[in-house]
């Protein structure tokens, strides 16, 4: 695995130098020389990355610091996921309660996170772009599986829709920087 596939596998699995060095156990110097180029990222730390690289694409909880959010046969999981995890089917639940939900949430598309100060869930990014729910962390203690479940409910909603917010500047972006196809051509005629 040379540097630069090292760092796309980084990006995709939304780590940053410093989480990839604690999972994978090694020191922060060599991620960075490893990103670097110099040398080439070892073997095992390559079969790793691409393990869940390959586990992330499929909506599979990869990271080994963390909770999974459901536990069943994964490619049903996945399948359900992508059917039940609507972004209006997620608020409606939500959208009913009171304070700032939203507010509590900070999103990192980039790093495929929402963190709160309770809890920090990670999603995976599938080949088609579209994202799932992995896996989570309670940062203040062991989990409380009803109360959980509602976080992660806000987390998800939360993250969706700024991915949704993200998706539709980069569109609306990128149709304004391609011609004027639909203007007619003029046509310069003699004076």
């Amino acid at each position: 695995m040379n540097a630069q596939e090292f760092r796309d596998g980084l990006a995709r699995l939304g780590l940053s130098q410093a989480e990839a060095a604690r999972l994978l156990g090694v020191k922060l110097r060599t991620v960075q020389r490893w990103a670097a180029g110099r040398p080439l990222v070892g073997e095992p730390a390559a079969q790793a990355l691409r393990a869940w690289r390959r586990l992330a694409e499929q909506g599979i909880a990869w990271r080994p610091d963390s909770e999974p959010v459901e536990v069943e046969d994964p490619g049903a999981v996945a399948e359900h996921r992508r059917a039940a995890l609507g972004l209006a089917v997620l608020l409606h639940p939500i959208s009913g309660q009171r304070g700032g939900w939203r507010r509590r949430w900070r999103i990192n598309i980039e790093r495929h996170r929402a963190t709160s100060p309770a809890m920090v869930v990670h999603f995976n990014r599938l080949a088609d772009g579209s994202f799932l729910p992995a896996s989570y962390r309670r940062l203040g203690g062991p989990g409380e599986a009803p109360g959980d479940r509602l976080l992660l409910e806000e987390a998800t909603a939360a993250f969706l829709e700024a991915a949704a917010r993200v998706e539709a500047v980069s569109s609306a972006a990128a149709r304004a920087a391609e011609p004027a196809r639909h203007l007619p051509q003029l046509q310069e005629a003699p004076v």
